[in-house]
């Protein structure tokens, strides 16, 4: 259920929502720490390397005592994998976690199956800016 596309120039593995935590909810199910648990391994073996965890959402507004919104939703969601990654030996120094809540869909939120794939988080590989492009001095 994992894949790994390229999006804006960067490498960004992405995690669909349905395996990693319940509507609506933020504590990962077992399929996904499994899942973490290998990504994790693999970033472990990347030390000098930054990742951002994003949690997105599909359209459809949630409103509950625990969250106010999507975007409450997605950056709980986003936290709740960095702390995993941390707790699984990644540096958290190497980590940053974002929500975006609705903003970003990979779909349009026209149709169920379609709001499901916006339903995701993403790691993505930042890139080095040094490796990128180097300014005189």
């Amino acid at each position: 259920d994992l894949s790994i596309v390229i999006r804006d120039g960067r490498m960004v593995l992405q995690l669909p929502n349905d395996v990693l935590f319940d509507t609506g909810r933020t504590e990962i199910k077992p399929a996904g720490k499994k899942a973490l648990t290998a990504v994790a391994d693999v970033m472990r073996m990347m030390p000098q390397r930054q990742f951002q965890v994003a949690g997105h959402t599909d359209n459809v507004p949630i409103h509950n005592s625990q969250f106010a919104s999507n975007w409450e939703l997605s950056s709980g969601r986003a936290l709740r994998v960095v702390h995993f990654l941390i707790g699984e030996g990644v540096d958290g120094a190497s980590l940053s976690a974002a929500g975006y809540s609705e903003v970003d869909p990979v779909s349009p939120n026209d149709t169920a199956e379609n709001r499901k794939k916006n339903r995701r988080t993403e790691i993505t590989l930042q890139p080095n800016i040094d490796e990128l492009v180097k300014i005189p001095q």
